[in-house]
């Protein structure tokens, strides 16, 4: 075994199942005497309820998320090439896909013994949005290791620190954008005095609408960044109920014991006390039977 397939066991098990499977793993690496990779082990992340969920689909259904990537180098190129045509029907299909997704990250999940609440559904489809936004997000997305959520506020690169499973994972090939034909492609070789074509000045939009969508763009970010915090909270009060459950749990067992003891105590206190009181009974009869037979006794001189 290596930290490899110790990764790969791990993120295809139930959340339940994590804790015990790393521990057990890590006791057998000590036993072959593989300290190393026994305390490589041991870092290992549990995934959160929306990585787990999103591992999951990676596994189950390779085709979905082939669509994500394709998806995401044709809205890459668009970008490129400033289609505005190809970026509004690309936006359609982005928002269509991230719904599918979503309901197949859910189905996949009851299928591996989980669900998704309302808060862990809006974590998954804000990664599959960031696995849109950059070529880095949908690689983690695709490796199958996701550790955490992702989340894109609209500009700059997407946040992966510590979001994927240590080691590095084999990820994807990064998405390529496929450029149009301009200068470097080769076109008019042996012709450097003949100038290039002006390229056609793309139509502009309307600054109205670029405005509506700005605003509706920021209100998306918010609200999916505050969804993303209630489920990040949501997730930690989780697992600091299951650890409060099992602790409770634990104390349940020793006090059903310690009632167990009790009532065994007090059977045997109450045939104490039973005893007693024949006991007392018999010795005060016998010395009843004593001063009796001493008044039936002439007196005697003690001289």
């Amino acid at each position: 075994m290596d930290l490899d397939e110790a990764v790969g066991e791990l993120y295809g098990l139930h959340p339940d199942e994590f804790l015990p499977a790393r521990k057990g793993l890590a006791a057998k690496a000590k036993a072959g005497k593989e300290a190393g990779l026994a305390k490589a082990i041991e870092s290992i992340r549990k995934p959160t309820a929306a990585a787990w969920a999103i591992n999951q689909l990676v596994r189950a259904r390779p085709d979905d998320m082939e669509r994500l990537v394709e998806l995401a180098s044709g809205l890459h190129e668009a970008q490129e090439k400033m289609d505005g045509a190809a970026m509004k029907t690309l936006g359609r299909e982005r928002t269509t896909l991230i719904d599918e997704l979503v309901r197949a990250t859910a189905e996949v999940a009851k299928e591996g013994g989980g669900s998704l609440s309302m808060p862990v559904a809006n974590q998954v489809r804000e990664t599959f949005v960031a696995a849109l936004a950059t070529t880095a997000a949908a690689e983690a997305v695709g490796s199958g290791q996701l550790t955490r959520a992702l989340s894109y506020a609209g500009f700059g690169d997407v946040d992966l620190s510590e979001a994927t499973a240590a080691p590095a994972p084999a990820r994807r090939p990064a998405l390529r954008v496929i450029k149009g034909e301009g200068q470097g492609s080769g076109r008019g070789k042996g012709r450097a005095t003949e100038p290039e074509p002006e390229p056609e000045e793309p139509a502009e939009p309307d600054p109205a609408l670029l405005k509506r969508l700005a605003e509706a763009e920021k209100r998306s970010r918010e609200t999916m960044s505050a969804a993303a915090k209630a489920g990040d909270a949501l997730s930690e009060a989780s697992d600091a109920l299951e650890t409060l459950d099992a602790r409770i749990a634990e104390l349940d067992a020793e006090l059903k014991a310690a009632r167990g003891q009790r009532d065994g105590l007090a059977k045997a206190q109450r045939e104490a006390a039973a005893a007693n009181k024949v006991a007392d009974r018999t010795l005060r009869a016998a010395l009843a039977e004593v001063d009796q037979i001493r008044a039936k006794l002439p007196d005697t001189d003690d001289d």
